[in-house]
Formats: structure tokens, C-alpha cells, sequence
């Protein structure tokens, strides 16, 4: 089987980001011609109109059955809701469908990963030209990844004086670390001087996109474990990089949990009381305090997972306008970000010249906005401070939905905010002390 395009290995940073995959050109193009079912889910997909978009899809898919293209967003779309199984049979059409189609096979790829599917994915991988994970994850064979021993639940305090939630871990039984807990990330990261003191080999090269979308460059590796708390999880794939020189922080941490190791539980981060909540999924979920779901201080919405593995939401700006945006709680201040296109589409102008930033890739300059209002879930929130982030193209248009923003820790900070990945809902509580 012969493939057209090599895949890149990208770890990309608003809070943190490592890619996957990339499943380039599953995103939609305003510039789509309406009429056949397929051109109009793309369009819809493009608004941002995602439940429309899926029906459209599923109905181009059944009019011409042998149209790779149909199957394939049909497969991304299932992928981002969490439909392993009907996302698996939709990605099969397509690669029977269109032989060779590296994107399906790079959606694929995200799937068995995801799955715990090591070895298939990696012998994907070889083929679309990602030896680099290919090799990282053929290592875990015989392992089974992410094994969970230790009890159900782990409650663990936030360290430091940190506004976004870092929490003490034992990285491979032998070393305590601080790790932040970033749902901007999509998988765990370390810092390369707690790698070099563990002891962890790298495995191969990945090339990094960072905040400001600049480049740089990292190692990727097999970490024997992480314990949080009583609960110890073992076989965790991971990415190396300089965290501490990338971040220029007062107060550095030296990993990162992102949503490859978070979507394993139903995770509660309790702002208020600066608090992390970790329970193994299947164990609870959404039904917690499900008799104070009329209580109007509780807000639930379902989510989206991107193949690069952000955690995408709805919220509402500027008179009702409607935009996806993705989950950063390891953005410690900003409450929303958005992209220049975002900005310029809602008529939102700069404040001035712009705030510095660091991140991976280095500094980078951020103007200030004010919005009027902001709706989030049932939650509105009025005269915010957000910021116009230099997005790659890659985040904006290349993960499967048109990105307009992030939401940053900046914003959760007066709740309670549940994130329950087996079920792909997000839940926001209002303690009843607040206002």
C-alpha cells in the first residue's frame, strides 16, 4: 500500500499541544459549493453548525456509498464525539473506498491510538511516514498502556501559588514533580532535565510548534510510570522537552498532564478550593449530582475532541455570535483568547499593542480585547479582558473544526469544572457562595 503525504509529528503550544496526527483538510472550506449532501455538511461544518454537518454526512455517505470523502469526515466526526466503533467502520469505507487516502489512515492512526491499539497504530504510522511514533509506540508491545492500578478516586491539593492547577507527582517511582494539569496538551510531557535524572531514553525527534507558532523541537519516549496520590498508572507515552527555559516561569513545573493521560478518568477541577478530583472512568460521571441539575448554578454542554486532542466547546460573544473554542486550563491567566481571524469576523478591535507571552517556540506578543460579554453553558460572563493569540494554521483550520479561540483558566476560575471524558460532557458548578 503506497501513501501520498509523509505525517508530522507536531507539539504545538497555547497551553501545550502535541499533535498526534495530523488529519489535514477534514476541516471545512467556507468556500464549498452547496447542493450535493456532501458540499453542504462541509459548510455546516464550517459555521460551526457540527450536529447538521453530521447528519449531512451521514447522508452522502449513504447516497454514494463508494465516496471515500464521505466516509472519511463522516469517521472525523465520529472520532470527535467519541464513537470509537461507528468512527472505526466509517474510516474503513474510506480507506476501502479511496486507496491510498493518508488522511483516513492518519484518523485511523488517532483511533487506535486512542483505543490502546499500540502496535496497529504504529504500523500505520510507518506507512504515512511517521517513524518517530512509530517507533515509540511499537515499543509498548506486550505492555498494555495506561494500566491503572490503586483505588477509584484520587483527590490531590494544587501546589504552589499558581493560578492554573499544578499537583505533586512520583514520575517512575523515584522522583516527586510538579505537573500541570493542562487540558491544552494532549499528552504527558516532561521536562528534559527530570527525563535526564529518571533516567528515560529517548525514543525519536518530533518537531514542536509553539505558542506564537513558532518551531522547536523535542524527543519523544516510554515513561514506566506516574503515581497520583494512591493511584499509579504505568506504560505512559510521552513527549521531552525544555520546559523550563521554553516557559521562563517563577514558579517552573516539570511535566505536563495532557488529555491522552486525562481522558482515562472523569476529571473535576475545583478552582475555588484549588483542588483536583481524578476518578477511573467507568467508576462514575455526568450522573453526579445529577438531582442539582435544575439548579441554575450548574451548567452542562458536550464536548468535542479534535485529533490533536483538545477539548472543544461552544460558547457565545459578541451579540450571540457563536464560536468553538477549545479548553486551556493551563493558561494561567487569560480567560479567552481569540484568533485574528476570530477577532476580525465579531468586529473586535485590539486595546493596544500587545502583551507579552512565553511559551514553547519562545515569546510572543498578544493585543488586549475587551468583550462586552461572554455566554458560556448557561453562565454569562460580562466586560471580559481576552487576548488576539497568533493561532497556526494548524490549530485553526487543520483539526477538524474552525477553531476560534481558547478558554483559559482565567475563565474557570470561579467553578467547579468537570470534564467527563467517557461520556464527552463538560460540566461548570457555581459554588453557592458565589455571585
Amino acid at each position: 500500500m503506497g501513501w501520498l503525504n509523509g505525517r508530522e509529528v507536531a507539539l504545538r503550544l497555547i497551553g501545550l499541544i502535541f499533535l498526534l496526527a495530523s488529519a489535514g483538510g477534514t476541516a471545512a472550506s467556507r468556500t464549498a459549493i452547496a447542493g450535493e449532501p456532501l458540499d453542504e455538511a462541509r459548510l455546516c461544518l464550517a459555521e460551526g453548525n457540527l450536529e447538521e454537518a453530521a447528519r449531512l454526512a451521514r447522508k452522502a455517505a449513504a447516497l454514494r456509498p463508494s465516496d471515500g470523502a464521505a466516509w472519511r469526515l463522516l469517521g472525523a466526526m465520529e472520532l470527535q464525539q467519541g464513537q470509537m466503533v461507528r468512527a472505526e467502520r466509517a474510516l474503513e469505507r474510506a480507506l476501502r473506498a479511496d486507496d491510498p487516502d493518508p488522511e483516513a489512515a492518519a484518523l485511523m492512526a488517532i483511533l487506535w491510538r486512542r483505543e490502546g491499539r499500540f502496535v496497529d497504530a504504529a504500523d500505520l504510522l510507518r506507512k504515512l511516514g511517521g517513524a518517530a511514533e512509530a517507533e515509540q509506540l511499537a515499543g509498548f508491545r506486550g505492555a498494555s498502556p495506561f494500566l491503572q492500578t490503586g483505588p477509584d478516586e484520587v483527590r490531590l491539593d494544587w501546589v504552589g501559588s499558581e493560578r492554573r492547577p499544578v499537583v505533586r507527582v512520583l514520575v517512575a517511582r523515584r522522583q516527586s514533580a510538579n505537573f500541570l494539569v493542562d487540558t491544552g496538551a494532549s499528552c504527558v510531557v516532561l521536562d528534559r532535565r527530570l527525563a535526564e535524572e529518571i533516567r528515560l531514553p529517548p525514543v525519536g525527534s518530533a518537531q514542536l510548534l509553539g505558542a506564537g507558532a513558532r518551531k522547536t523541537h523535542g524527543k519523544l519516549g516510554r515513561l514506566d510510570s506516574l503515581q497520583l496520590g494512591a493511584t499509579e498508572v504505568r506504560n505512559i507515552p510521552v513527549a521531552i522537552i525544555d520546559l523550563h527555559r521554553s516557559e521562563q516561569r517563577s514558579e517552573p513545573f516539570d511535566g505536563i498532564l495532557g488529555s491522552e493521560f486525562l481522558r482515562r478518568f472523569v476529571v473535576t477541577l475545583d478552582y475555588p478550593k484549588r483542588r483536583l478530583l481524578l476518578r477511573k472512568a467507568g467508576t462514575h460521571g455526568i450522573a453526579e449530582e445529577s438531582s442539582a441539575l435544575a439548579d441554575r448554578r450548574i451548567a452542562d454542554v458536550p464536548l468535542r475532541l479534535t485529533p490533536g486532542g483538545l477539548v472543544v466547546v461552544p460558547v457565545e460573544v459578541a451579540s450571540r455570535e457563536k464560536l468553538l473554542v477549545f479548553l486551556d486550563t493551563g493558561a494561567a491567566e487569560t480567560a479567552l483568547a481569540l484568533s485574528r481571524r476570530a477577532a476580525i469576523r465579531l468586529g473586535l478591535t485590539a486595546l493596544g499593542g500587545g502583551d507579552p507571552y512565553s511559551g514553547v517556540g519562545g515569546r510572543y506578543l498578544a493585543p488586549p480585547i475587551l468583550l462586552p460579554e461572554v455566554r458560556f453553558a448557561g453562565f454569562s460572563a460580562h466586560h471580559v479582558l481576552g487576548a488576539i493569540v497568533p493561532f497556526p494554521s494548524r490549530i485553526e483550520r487543520g483539526e477538524g473544526l474552525p477553531l476560534g479561540g481558547f478558554l483559559g483558566s482565567g475563565f474557570c476560575r470561579p467553578f467547579r469544572v468537570m470534564i467527563d471524558f467517557p461520556r464527552m460532557r463538560l460540566r461548570l458548578t457555581l459554588p453557592q457562595k458565589e455571585t
